[in-house]
């Protein structure tokens, strides 16, 4: 499952594993549901969330403004180009996939609704 999960990122699509039998999300991803152990199944996700918190990063060749987006039932640590944010503002995800090095990245600009 978890390559399956790194193959839907490298093609820039955000998905997450559902649990076939109970409905529940396995996340961080996994090819077991987390209560029940059966099978998970990606499924396309929303790509709004809620921005809880952010801080900007002065670490050199990691400089940046990141946040933690809840994301219906799950948390997503993103990258944003904008430094107008406010805790509880809705963001959108608009942008996926890995780097060179196989780090996940997802990144995300305030929504207008």
């Amino acid at each position: 499952m978890n390559q399956d999960f790194f193959t839907s990122l490298r093609k820039g699509e955000f998905r997450i594993p559902i649990c076939v039998s109970c409905g529940a999300i396995a996340w961080p991803p996994s090819a077991n549901c987390p209560k029940c152990l059966s099978p998970t199944q990606l499924k396309k996700s929303a790509s709004t969330g809620t921005l809880l918190e952010f801080s900007r990063s002065h670490v050199t060749g990691k400089d940046g403004v990141f946040g933690l987006v809840k994301m219906g039932d799950i948390r997503v640590i993103g990258s944003f180009d904008s430094g107008s944010l406010a805790e509880g503002m809705k963001v959108k995800m608009t942008q996926c996939g890995l780097l060179d090095d196989g780090t996940a990245y997802y990144r995300f600009v305030p929504t207008s609704t």
